[in-house]
Parts: C-alpha cells; structure tokens; sequence
C-alpha cells in the first residue's frame, strides 16, 4: 500500500481513493503536467495471473478509444516494478449510489440517468459494452463554468468489444453486480447494448426507492426475480410517482431484450416524458407499448453466479407490484372505470392495474390483484343465508374410517414381518452407509461435509468464508456456463465467494442423489474429461476433469459407502485444472 509522498511510476502520490478486487486507485500528481490524476494499481500478487492482467489491460485499451464528456479518460498505462497502472482522469466528486434517494428530486434523477444514458450509447457506437452499469459507477461533480452537476460514466474494466470472441467473455460475466444484472447476463447469453440499457433502468428505480428492484437477502431469489418475475411498480414503491413512469421501466426491464426500447437515449427520454407529462395515472400510455417479455426464462441446474456481488440494500424480496402504499389517496380522486370480471391470465406476468372504487386494503392498496366484493366464491349482497350441508361430515367420517382400517392392517403386517424375521433367526444387517440408505436433504450433506457447508438451512456461510445456498430440485439455482446436466440430483448446498478477493476460491456444490446409480448417470452423460484417482485428507476419490468456459471437476465419493449418494462440482471460473485442483486438495472434505 502507497502513502502519502510516495512515488509510483514517477507520479506523487497523495492519499488512497479506494480499493477494489482488482486493485487500488490513487490520488496523484502527474510527474510532468501541472494536474491531480487518479491513478489505478493491480495488486502485486495478481501480477502473475495472466487472465487477470489481461482483463487490466483491457481496461485501458477499450476505454482509451473513447473521447466523451460524459466518460472518465484515461490518459496513460504502464508497467512498473512487476505492477501494472492506469492513470485516469480524477473526477472530484461522489457516486450516484451515495446520494439519499429520499431527498433526490425525481427529475435530477431522470437527468442522471439521461446523462449515462449518452455515454453508454456513445460507447456502444464504437463497439464497447460496459457490463457494470450502477450507481456506484456513475460520479457526480460539481463544474466550475456554472453549468451545475456534471454526471461521468466509469470503470469499464469489465467492458469488451461486441465483437471480442476470447475467454475473457466469460470472465466479464461474473463480475457484472448482482442486483443491476440482465437476465442474459445471469444466464450466459450473447450481449448488446440493451443488456446496459437493463442495468441502466435498474439504476433508475435505486434513485428514485434506494433499493434495486429485485431486493433480497438471498442472492438466489434476487437472480430468479431478474429472470423470471415482473418488476414491482415504481408507483406503489414510492407513492405519488405516475403510474406511466411503471411503464416506461417494464418496457426496458422486459425478459427479452428485443422487448426493450432500441437505445438507453431512447429509455431515458421516454422516462424524462413520463415524468414532466404524466397521463391519467391508471390507463396505459400509448406510444410506451407494455412489454411482452414472453414466458419466465427457465432456471435449472447448479448456480450461475456473478462475483464481487455487493451485499443486499435491503432486507427481503420485492414483491411483483411493491409494498402497500402509505398517505393513500382519496377514493374520490381515483379514476372512475368500469369494474372488470377478472379474467384467467394464461400468458406472462403482466402489471396489475388497480381497480376503480374498490375499498382501500391496507395489504393489497388500491385493489391490486384484488377482484370486487361481488365476485369471487362469496355470497352476493341482498341473498337470503345458504343451507348449511352435512355431506362435507359425512364424507369426513368415511374416509376417516377407512384411514384407520388401513393403519391397523398395515400395522399387523410389519409386527408379522418382524416376528417372522426374529423366528427365522436371520441376523439382523444395518444398511447404514449403503448407497439408498440416508434420506437426501440438506442435513444430510452437512452431516457428510460439515466444515465444507453450513450446519443447518438457516446458516449461510461455507468453508473460507464462501456464502451458502440450500436449495431442491424443485427450485434449482441458475446454472454456471459449462456446466453438466445433473440429472436426478433432491438437494444442493451452492458456495460461492471464498478467499480474499485477490485470490477468490471456485465455486462448488454438493449435491445428494437418491442413489449411487442416478450418480453414475450424470458421470456417463459427461462431455469428453479426463479421470483420475486423487487424495485429499488421507483418502482417494475418483475425480471427472474438463474445460468449458472454465475448468470444471465432478467428484465421485469412491470408496467411502457412506457418501455414494454425494457428488461434489467444484467451478474453478477463470484459471486451469491445475489451479482448481490444488483448492480441491486443501479443501476440508474429511
């Protein structure tokens, strides 16, 4: 770490303006030019790894082929004492992300964001994608020609080229922020200038609630929501905001990025629109089409997470249309409309209306997916009381008696059994450890590998500080790139982010199958892989190796009966099998 008067590369330093995975970023002074220079160091021990230096260097090469007013230049890069830097232009100011939304005037943040929205389609005409737009990346200064707030776009160190078709495609992926991801970015698939233009709308509705739209203290639910839920009303978030502003932000949060507006520029002057002129607040606007985003985005297999994630802003899914309004309006300045038969939605989640008179709930607001007090199940207004009917008790009676004539039986049947057993004078033979014999669940992994997952679904934290998440076949967790079919796996424990940040450890998870045999299915449906035999704890395993956007390594628990039903995926993300495997080593599995 530099202190105060150190010399870097011939550039004085002043004092640490932050520091990051990657690095540290300086204020100093330019050894040649009268000016103050931020000045961005990779960590020393990060020097040898060539996928990461090669991601540094990007940086510089990709954001020094722009030339805008609204975008950090960088000046220069160099290499100095086995350290690699960039000095850049030092903005002084604060982010976006530290501003308090309460007290942020709506239309201060629709200019924010029409700012970055030029810069960003100012990048994209020349080819370059930032894949990290958020608030933290967006600075606020104060200009001295009187102009006001000057808004700069940076840190494009995970940006590539649209056409770059190299292994740091998938590197980039993983670094994207959790909460402002697209869902093709979650999942993998090819980017354009709409995924930024996600991210961007994203951006807008922190500035406007100070929350992300998808808030959750687990990151599963934030990336499911991303994939499949339909973005919570700005309105009902916060209240008094026109309800044509709910359109403009689904429109360019839609699934599909076909569905988005064609541009950020475009996003952001439909958002300046709906605020400075704002319809009657319950129709939809026409010219701002609500977006068909087409049927959820299917999540299966093991997680595809994104790294350097921060931790959550609030506590808490966001539910679809937001939480209950508070200061409600008055019923009678509620538009008045006639009341519609609620009707069997068959295609996508689309953004519910509220219904004209129907009473306030303080659960559900103004009617938000609550149909009339006259439809529904209930008893209309002015009807005379329905009978009361015994036939529910009666039926209740015979099926209650037919239960406990099977119970007895069945119960006869296993005291025969064991009579029968005892008589014969058969030994009697524990099957515990034998692949079939535990019940596959979460307790029962952790049982297995209790210093490599949390002890008990309520827990979240893994071996080296990794973060863990449970999770069934019913509700998989989105997969890695690369990633095998995992067939007939009941549950998972997922870990992600152990180590230092310089030095992250591969995701891995641990699944438990019914039986040895469903695991042997997943091995024979393996792309091509290398196997061996390796040790770790004193004992050997039979391990499954191949590269796919990665190294990948399946571990099969051979023998050791008491683990058949267990297998181990361990996501080395950048690096080689080599590097995976020395983590896999060290890893507490025994």
């Amino acid at each position: 770490m530099l202190a105060s008067g150190d010399v870097f590369a011939g550039y004085v330093i002043d004092r640490q303006l932050g520091r990051g995975g990657m690095g540290s970023v300086y204020l100093a002074k330019h050894p040649r030019l009268p000016r103050m220079t931020a000045l961005k160091l990779l960590n020393r021990e990060m020097f040898f790894d060539k996928e990461v230096r090669a991601r540094f260097e990007r940086e510089a090469d990709l954001v020094a082929q722009l030339d805008h007013p609204s975008i950090v230049t960088v000046y220069d890069r160099g290499l100095d004492d086995e350290q690699l830097w960039i000095s850049m232009q030092y903005i002084d100011g604060v982010d976006a992300a530290s501003v308090d939304p309460e007290s942020l005037p709506p239309e201060r943040a629709v200019q924010i964001i029409k700012e970055t929205a030029d810069a960003l389609d100012y990048a994209h005409g020349m080819g370059v994608l930032h894949r990290d737009v958020k608030p933290a990346n967006i600075l606020l200064a104060r200009s001295g020609s009187g102009r006001g707030e000057r808004v700069y776009l940076t840190d494009f160190g995970i940006a590539r080229l649209r056409d770059d078709t190299g292994h740091l495609t998938q590197t980039g992926t993983f670094t994207a922020t959790l909460a402002y991801a697209s869902p093709e970015q979650l999942t993998g698939a090819t980017l354009d200038n709409r995924s930024d233009q996600y991210s961007l709308a994203c951006s807008l509705f922190w500035l406007f609630t100070g929350t992300g739209p998808f808030a959750a203290t687990n990151p599963a639910a934030v990336i499911q929501s991303h994939l499949q839920s339909a973005p919570p009303a700005l309105s009902s978030a916060r209240p008094g905001m026109p309800y044509i502003l709910d359109g403009v932000l689904a429109r360019a949060m839609a699934k599909r990025p076909e569905d988005r507006y064609p541009t950020c520029s475009d996003f952001a002057a439909a958002a300046r629109q709906a605020l400075l002129n704002p319809s009657t607040p319950s129709m939809p606007v026409v010219g701002v089409p609500r977006p068909q985003t087409g049927p959820p985005i299917p999540v299966t297999g093991s997680p595809y997470w994104v790294a350097n994630r921060p931790a959550p802003q609030t506590s808490g899914a966001a539910p679809l249309t937001g939480p209950p309004m508070t200061n409600p309006p008055s019923l009678t300045s509620m538009p008045q409309q006639p009341v519609q038969q609620p009707q069997r939605q068959t295609g996508p989640p689309q953004q519910q209306q509220p219904i004209a008179n129907h009473p306030y709930n303080p659960q559900q607001g103004y009617g938000f997916n609550a149909p009339p007090p006259h439809l529904g199940g209930g008893q209309r207004p002015g009807q005379p009381p329905r009978p009361k009917s015994n036939t529910g008790l009666i039926i209740g009676i015979c099926v209650g008696a037919v239960v406990l004539i099977l119970v007895v039986l069945l119960v006869i049947g296993i005291v025969a059994g064991s009579d029968s057993t005892s008589n014969s004078g058969a030994a009697s033979t524990s099957t515990s450890g034998s692949a079939g014999s535990i019940t596959p669940n979460g307790d029962a992994i952790s049982a297995a590998f209790p210093r490599m997952v949390p002890a008990s679904e309520s827990a979240d934290t893994g071996y080296n500080g990794s973060h863990c998440i449970a999770a069934d076949s019913t509700s998989p967790s989105p997969p890695t790139t690369g990633s095998p079919d995992f067939g007939k796996w009941v549950f998972e424990w997922d870990c992600y982010g152990g180590g230092e940040s310089s030095k992250p450890d591969p995701f891995y998870t641990i699944f438990v199958f019914d039986s040895a045999a469903d695991i042997q299915a997943v091995i024979n449906a393996l792309p091509t892989n290398t196997k061996s035999t390796d040790t770790n704890g004193g004992k050997t395993y039979t391990n499954y190796k191949y590269d796919n956007d990665g190294p990948k390594i399946l571990t099969v628990f051979t023998g050791d009966p008491s683990r058949a039903q267990f297998l181990m995926y361990t996501d080395g993300l950048a690096g080689s099998i080599d590097k995976a495997m020395r983590w896999w080593r060290s890893a507490p599995l025994n």
